[in-house]
């Protein structure tokens, strides 16, 4: 890709911006300088990124009159914030300072810089559910012109580095909110040159010429993977491309894997994808291959760091790679838009970008020395949090090929769920789950008979409203623990009437009655409250159709529509009318006890 001079994306930029729709979503910016020369460039990178945002720009320093106030920003209602206070800029002679405030001073001044800006963040909160990114801290005069700062162990160079782990704790706590990496940009670009002195003087803008794009890119990178459904899957070719060489022809003993140069480089390789199913992705193989060679490479090659059990899926035959990847998305029972494609060969990209356009496609360079790197600069595969499920998606994937075998042995669907041996926990308002319980409803689109998108500050304000119960179930079985698979949300709540504001499922449990257990459960609480009717509706996607007669085939009755686009169902709370399936065990904590039933009498 040809870079463009600044003057040449300045008018991409301007013919970007007049394309725009009028509501296109906008990137709300406070800064403690001039953050104006950013736009272009924000423009142009969040285009090239498939996630148009148009920046609006606040006036620098005045954070607690564009935060706290009405003012033009929360019109505008951005759809990410970020807030960035420079500490040269909140505190202007810290650094000349440092030695006469003492180790003490020092800390006392960067934990109330840190206190602000926890304050500010929270401030927004309070007036926007969009993602909010707030710049940590950093000086650059420190590196660059106080060489010996570091042998100081209570230094400056130190307790910034403190100050940012402090402000990370704070932000944690607030939801949606994240740091923005500023310290580690200013270092990557080169400290000593970051800021332009005359532009600083001049104009405010704290960032030089050269490295506006860069700056631009990091910042829109840690907000689209804020705010774009995650990916799940990375579906990897295997010759040249896990290893140097054609298996078919040099044989496990024949390809470039190892030790020594280019093997090395393959382990390297090799490696960043193996941490990156601790981060919660799935691998599958996509590979022109004899199976049982590929088999033999995966088993028994000594320096092979991928082996059969990191792959939740794989494919080694002569098939095309689109079909393949077809398969692979079916198998996994997760949508291609979800898959991430990594091949050596220029043509199979091609193919692939041809015929399966929501396939993303990794472009490798030609060696493989940039492999890592491509991978590294991949924003796909950024997770702004990791959550315990996300972790443990290998292993749950692994385990449901062990469900897969029982299914093909046993003679009927009964004598198959009997024997997975089924036990679903039942809670509401667990704010140990919020988290989770949040990813499901924003990232849930086949099982979900609203589709309704809450944010983390919603979901957290429905818990503390007694008007509404947050219910979810964790499913486990003979195999493992398949974590929380089910989210629905009452409102009205201990009214005659109780309505299912959102309930969905992972598809990964479909079809084994684990949708009538939580139906039941979210009858219980209801019932429980007072209510004599279930309400529930169905808003029909592109993606939901498997449940359109969810509640048609539960003895709901339709009710008058409520509003446009959506079917109302009432079923009266009678007893027995939500009968909890008796295959699957039921635990529930409560403050008196923990009680389990593997046939629970119904409601």
């Amino acid at each position: 890709m040809a870079v463009l001079t600044p003057a040449e994306l300045l008018r991409e930029a301007r013919a970007i911006e007049r394309s725009l729709p009028p509501d296109t979503p906008r990137l709300g910016i406070v800064a403690s300088f001039t953050s104006n020369l950013l736009h272009p460039y924000l423009v142009y990178e969040a285009q090239q990124t498939g996630w148009p945002l148009l920046p609006w720009h606040g006036p620098f320093g005045q954070f607690e009159q564009v935060l706290m106030q009405d003012s033009e920003l929360w019109a505008q209602k951005p759809e990410a914030l970020w807030i960035a206070l420079r500490l040269q800029d909140a505190e202007p002679r810290l650094m000349e300072r440092s030695h006469s405030l003492g180790s003490a001073g020092v800390k006392s001044a960067l934990s109330g810089v840190c206190g602000r800006l926890a304050g500010l963040a929270r401030a927004a909160r309070s007036r926007t559910s969009a993602p909010i990114f707030v710049s940590n801290l950093e000086l650059e005069q420190v590196r660059s012109s106080r060489p010996f700062e570091a042998c100081d162990p209570d230094g400056l160079f130190y307790l910034i580095d403190e100050a940012n782990r402090e402000l990370a704790r704070l932000l944690g706590q607030i939801p949606d909110t994240f740091l923005f990496d500023w310290a580690g940009m200013v270092g990557a670009c080169g400290a000593a040159g970051f800021t332009d002195p005359k532009l600083w003087h001049m104009a405010k803008s704290a960032v030089a010429s050269q490295h506006l794009p860069r700056v631009a890119r990091a910042l829109l990178r840690s907000v689209t993977a804020a705010l774009r459904p995650p990916l799940k899957c990375i579906v990897l070719d295997l010759d040249n491309t896990l290893w140097g060489g054609v298996l078919g022809d040099d044989g496990p003993a024949g390809v470039k894997l190892g030790g020594e140069y280019p093997g090395n480089v393959f382990v390297e390789f090799q490696s960043a994808l193996l941490g990156l199913t601790d981060r919660g992705f799935l691998l599958a193989a996509a590979s022109k291959n004899d199976a049982s060679t590929v088999d033999e490479m995966l088993r028994s090659h000594p320096d092979m760091l991928l082996r059969h059990e990191h792959f939740a899926c794989i494919r080694a035959n002569w098939s095309p790679k689109p079909q393949n990847l077809r398969d692979i998305a079916a198998e996994l029972n997760i949508g291609l838009d979800s898959l991430l494609f990594i091949d050596d060969n220029p043509v199979e990209r091609a193919q692939m970008r041809a015929e399966l356009p929501m396939v993303h496609v990794l472009e490798l360079p030609e060696s493989p020395l940039g492999y890592l790197d491509a991978l590294r600069g991949c924003a796909l595969l950024d997770r702004p949090r990791l959550l315990s499920d996300d972790a443990n998606r290998v292993a749950m994937y692994r385990d449901n090929a062990l469900r897969v075998e029982l299914q093909q042995q046993v003679t009927s669907l009964e004598e198959y769920l009997q024997q997975l041996e089924m036990v679903a926990e039942v809670a509401h308002d667990s704010r140990s789950d919020l988290e989770r319980i949040h990813q499901l409803i924003n990232k849930t689109n086949q099982f979900n008979l609203t589709t309704r998108r809450h944010k983390l500050d919603e979901v957290r304000s429905f818990m503390d409203d007694p008007s509404y119960r947050v219910a979810s179930l964790r499913l486990s079985d003979r195999f493992g623990d398949m974590g929380l698979v089910c989210v629905g949300i009452l409102s009205g709540v201990g009214s005659e009437v109780a309505q299912v504001d959102t309930l969905l499922m992972s598809c990964r449990v479909m079809g084994r009655f684990v949708e009538d257990a939580f139906l039941a459960y979210l009858a219980r609480l209801a019932r429980e409250e007072g209510a004599v009717r279930l309400r529930g509706v169905f808003r029909a996607t592109a993606k939901n159709a498997p449940v359109a007669r969810f509640y048609e085939e539960r003895g709901f009755r339709m009710v008058a529509p409520g509003e446009p686009e959506a079917i109302w169902y009432e079923k009266d709370l009678a007893p027995g009318a939500f009968p909890w399936p008796g295959a699957i065990g039921q635990k529930q904590l409560t403050k008196e006890a923990v009680y389990d039933s593997y046939s629970a009498a119904g409601l």
